[in-house]
C-alpha cells in the first residue's frame, strides 16, 4: 500500500520539504477519516472545522486538527472504544503509527502519530526530502470530538473519495459559519481571535453563506 501513499501524494504536486510534509500529513488525515467510517463512527458524530472546509468545500488553508461533534450529547462517549478498528484501517494503508487518547471536560482527544522520515524512505520519496528529514520528526494528526454539542447541529452526508470513497457526516456550511462567528465573539483574551479565524469567515462570506443563527 505504500506506492498508494505515494500516488497520493504525487497528487499534490509537492515541490520542497515542507510541501511533502504537509501532503504526508493530509494523507493520513484521509486515512484516518476512512477509519472512522469503517468503525461506524459518523452514525454518532459529524465532521467539522477547517479540515472539514478543506476537504469538502475548498478552503485553502490548512489545518492540522480533525474536529467532529456528537450527534446528541453524551458524557460517557468516548472514541479508544473504536481505536482498533481506527488504526487497523490506517496501518492497512500502510501506515505505522501509534494513538493514544485523553478525556478531558467535555472534549475527547486522540492523537496519532507517526515517524516522517520511515515513511518517506518506505515509499521511496526523493532522496533530498528524505536526507533532510531529522530521524524522529513525526508526523501527527489529532482528533478532538466535542461530546456535549450544542442543540440544533445540521449535518449532511459527503463523499470522501480518498484513499477510496466512504460517506462523512458533515456539518453544513451554515452551521460552520455560525459556529465560528460564535468562537470569535465568545473567547476570552486568553484564546484570542487568530488570522485563521478571519480567514475563515472571508471564505464563509466570499462564498455566500449565510449562518444559521437559530
Amino acid at each position: 500500500m505504500h506506492d498508494a501513499i505515494l500516488a497520493m501524494i504525487q497528487k499534490r504536486h509537492p515541490e520542497d520539504q515542507a510541501d511533502w510534509d504537509r501532503a504526508l500529513r493530509e494523507v493520513l488525515q484521509e486515512a484516518a477519516l476512512a477509519g472512522l467510517w469503517r468503525t461506524g463512527f459518523f452514525s454518532r458524530a459529524a465532521f467539522y472545522g477547517g479540515t472539514a472546509l478543506r476537504l469538502f468545500h475548498g478552503l485553502d488553508r490548512f489545518s492540522e486538527d480533525l474536529d467532529f461533534s456528537l450527534l446528541e450529547p453524551d458524557p460517557e462517549w468516548k472514541l479508544a472504544e473504536r481505536l482498533d478498528g481506527l488504526r487497523a484501517e490506517i496501518e492497512a494503508f500502510g501506515f505505522s503509527v501509534s494513538i493514544d487518547t485523553k478525556h478531558e471536560g467535555k472534549i475527547d482527544s486522540t492523537f496519532i502519530k507517526a515517524n516522517t522520515k520511515i515513511h518517506f524512505i518506505r515509499i521511496e520519496a526523493p532522496g533530498p526530502v528524505t536526507g533532510s528529514t531529522a530521524s524522529n520528526r513525526l508526523v501527527k494528526v489529532k482528533l478532538e470530538t466535542d461530546t456535549d454539542p450544542p442543540a440544533g447541529i445540521q449535518t449532511e452526508i459527503k463523499t470522501l473519495l480518498e484513499p477510496f470513497p466512504v460517506t462523512v457526516r458533515v456539518v453544513t456550511p451554515p452551521c460552520l459559519f455560525a459556529g465560528k462567528l460564535h468562537a470569535c465573539l465568545c473567547r476570552s483574551w486568553k484564546t484570542r481571535v487568530k488570522g485563521r479565524d478571519w480567514y475563515d469567515l472571508l471564505f464563509f462570506v466570499s462564498h455566500g453563506v449565510t449562518p444559521d443563527l437559530l
